[in-house]
């Protein structure tokens, strides 16, 4: 399977989070910390310190935040929440900024259990929200975060960058407001990663189902997504592949019936073929050859 690209998605994400405050903060995406590659990957800058933050995510943030990302395919481990505290007094080191104007946040995509685990043996941490655990007693504020357990009503950007989207979810995730800033690569994740939701989709539509009319407005129209024509090749190419299965099995199956045995030759050569068709009318000749020479005559 292709590398899924989920960090330029995530910074899309949480930048159409954090939208209503898009006139104070920055976001600097893989901010380089020094000549070597030692990267953020996303700094949140904020302009204005008196200007206070709502949003659940955001609500520790302070002059300057520093957030790491862990995509589906990846834990959210104790080093990296480490690592991720060394980036933020590195920062500070390097750029002169005070220790208490930074913030650290550590996005898992899954519940972090065992980091969690350790966390609460070290610090306090509290449960403040759905999906968001203060971490009380480190150098800075921090928060971890699980975005699949943040709330689809106030988190739904966030929320959505998963690659186990239900129907149901891809249709309220398709059908949402409008998004002010550009989403070419999150919406590209979305559709690398739940491939197999949208393919179901599209069967429902051509099952009859209207409302997923709206859906290819939005993944065609708006965005002209090209994994939905290759989601419906390899549909009808897994329909073939099972056609041509039963064919091969259908066929070997005549052939022990008449026969009592197939040499290794003809099978393998009959496990080869592809052609649905081909496969149908060899079966349909078995009853016609006397003899496995006559029947691998016609398998030439």
């Amino acid at each position: 399977m292709a590398r899924i690209a989920w960090h330029p998605a995530f910074v899309q994400a949480i930048q159409q989070e954090l939208e209503d405050y898009l006139d104070v903060l920055t976001f600097e995406s893989e901010h380089q910390l020094t000549t070597e590659p030692l990267k953020i990957d996303v700094l949140i800058i904020k302009k204005k310190k008196d200007v206070v933050i709502e949003k659940n995510i955001a609500q520790i943030f302070r002059s300057f935040n520093v957030v790491e990302y862990k995509s589906p395919r990846d834990r959210a481990t104790i080093e990296d929440y480490h690592k991720t505290q060394c980036y933020g007094r590195l920062y500070a080191a390097l750029n002169k900024v005070d220790i208490n104007e930074m913030a650290v946040t550590v996005v898992a995509t899954r519940h972090p259990r065992k980091l969690l685990s350790f966390l609460k043996n070290q610090y306090t941490v509290r449960h403040t929200q759905p999906g968001i655990y203060l971490v009380e007693g480190d150098t800075c504020p921090t928060q971890v975060i699980a975005s699949e357990e943040l709330p689809e009503d106030d988190n739904l950007w966030l929320n959505s960058l998963r690659d186990d989207l239900s129907t149901a979810q891809l249709e309220r995730f398709a059908l949402s407001k409008e998004p002010k800033l550009p989403m070419d690569a999150y919406i590209q994740v979305i559709g690398e990663a739940n491939a197999e939701a949208l393919e179901d989709l599209h069967m429902q539509k051509k099952k009859g189902v209207v409302l997923t009319e709206k859906l290819d407005a939005f993944f065609t129209e708006k965005y002209g997504a090209p994994w939905i024509a290759e989601g419906e090749a390899r549909g009808e190419a897994k329909v073939a592949g099972a056609k041509a299965e039963t064919g091969r099995n259908m066929l070997l199956m005549f052939l022990r019936a008449r026969f009592g045995r197939v040499p290794k030759g003809t099978e393998k050569a009959i496990r080869q073929m592809t052609d649905p068709i081909a496969l149908e009318s060899l079966a349909a000749h078995v009853g016609d050859c006397a003899s496995l020479d006559e029947f691998a005559t016609a398998l030439k």
